[in-house]
């Protein structure tokens, strides 16, 4: 066969495998009729400039008052609450700002006499109702953090969480499956690991989820949470980091088929108290559907 024939052969072959992933990336609202990355946030989450919803906490508050707050959102609503100073939004704390606080001062000292302004994230993102989605999704990524604040018409704030962001991708009219999603690196534990070795384990690979190795069961930052409530955030307790893991309450995940599309995965999630899902090969959470997106 001729070599210039070869050559073009190759390059129409290469130009539909390029055409192909590039489609299959492309999610199309169907209530909009046009792909995810020409929209903007107006658009694909209207209900969030018509009425103010944020978890918020004033940065004098104590720390123990954040924990109490992120163990009833953490699941439900937001991995994250607003800082304030005079009704102004200065910062953020989640469970990486706690769990970092910790393991520095693991004693009921830091729960009690620190302040929310002494550990939050000052790096709070504040992004405009006409930025489009794609632009969103690709500044979560890099900063690697799910959460943004948006403005509403009048005036007040709104939260963009990974969690939200399941509301979008429900409405995606999409082939890709949860089998194409990107896979990572499944952060487990075993039972007779202490707390200290555990929580190093989510700081060092920035995730939320650790798993019980070769189990379902899993622990998130609630779960630590929880537990240091009920130690009345460790009054007389020295020696928390050195726990065993097997002193809290380890949940169960859920397990889902490959098969499905990220539609109906991010379905389930939204039905779920911990949004997270299992299959044989991979642990998805919200953040996965930010870096499939993105």
């Amino acid at each position: 066969m001729d070599v210039n024939l070869i050559s073009s052969l190759q390059d129409k072959i290469l130009n539909k495998i390029k055409t192909h992933k590039k489609e299959s990336i492309l999610f199309s609202p169907t209530t909009l009729g046009k792909d995810l990355n020409h929209c903007t946030i107006e658009e694909i989450l209207p209900h969030l400039l018509v009425y103010s919803s944020m978890a918020a906490i004033e940065s004098k508050e104590k720390v123990w008052v954040a924990t109490s707050m992120l163990i009833r959102f953490l699941a439900t609503h937001t991995n994250n609450l607003v800082v304030m100073e005079s009704d102004t939004p200065v910062g953020m704390i989640g469970s990486r700002e706690v769990l970092q606080g910790l393991h520095s001062n693991p004693t009921h000292d830091f729960f009690v006499e620190q302040t929310v302004h002494s550990i939050m994230n000052s790096n709070l993102e504040k992004v405009s109702p006409k930025m489009r989605m794609d632009d969103l999704l690709k500044k979560m990524n890099d900063m690697h953090r799910d959460f943004a604040l948006i403005q509403t018409t009048d005036g007040e704030f709104s939260t963009i969480s990974a969690r939200r962001l399941l509301e979008v991708g429900i409405l995606c009219d999409t082939r890709i499956k949860v089998a194409d999603m990107p896979s990572k690196k499944v952060v487990t534990f075993q039972k007779d690991d202490s707390l200290g070795f555990l929580i190093g384990e989510m700081m060092r690979n920035n995730t939320d989820i650790v798993i019980l190795e070769h189990t379902p069961l899993f622990v998130t930052p609630q779960t630590i949470f929880e537990k240091i409530s009920e130690l009345s955030y460790l009054d007389g307790i020295n020696d928390f980091l050195d726990s065993k893991v097997n002193t809290l309450n380890l949940k169960t995940g859920r397990i889902i088929s490959d098969n499905i599309t990220v539609p109906e995965m991010c379905k389930i999630m939204l039905g779920m108290k911990n949004a997270f899902v299992m299959t044989k090969n991979n642990v998805l959470t919200p953040w996965d559907l930010i870096a499939t997106l993105a």
